[in-house]
């Protein structure tokens, strides 16, 4: 039985580069390929030739824009970016805070109150206020 990660793996890799989509366009048949795939596939074509989709073999008419005029499929590449998230390194699930990013050079008193923390930081100086205790102390 197919894992979700399988399917993802699946649903988002070119059927013609068998890698990661990049700049993924759809075809009027729904199939999607990477834009450099169809540029190599298509490379001895012009704009309003009728070509065969790798896939299915339905024709279509290649924009007068170029291959490139195809419509992005927004779709996949929220796909594609979900994989790329899911495929991180633990150690990247930390976001740190302006303040914890920046160590002992950052100037707290530069800090605007309305800049988002994270749970380490636990006072930080503001130039509307003193300080601004995120502790609740």
């Amino acid at each position: 039985m197919a894992t979700a990660a399988s399917v993802i793996i699946d649903l988002t890799t070119c059927p013609i580069c068998q890698d990661l989509f990049d700049n993924p366009k759809s075809l009027p048949c729904l199939h999607a390929f990477c834009l450099k795939c169809l540029q190599g596939n298509f490379k001895n074509n012009r704009p309003r030739d009728e070509v065969p989709c790798p896939m299915c073999r339905k024709e279509f008419q290649i924009p007068l824009t170029g291959l490139d005029g195809l419509q992005h499929n927004f779709f996949m590449q929220q796909l594609v970016d979900a994989r790329k998230a899911s495929n991180r390194p633990k150690e990247c699930d930390k976001v740190l805070c302006e303040v914890c990013f920046g160590g002992s050079e950052v100037n707290l008193s530069k800090i605007l109150t309305a800049t988002m923390y994270c749970g380490q930081t636990t006072v930080v100086r503001s130039y509307v206020s003193d300080a601004v205790d995120l502790t609740g102390r």
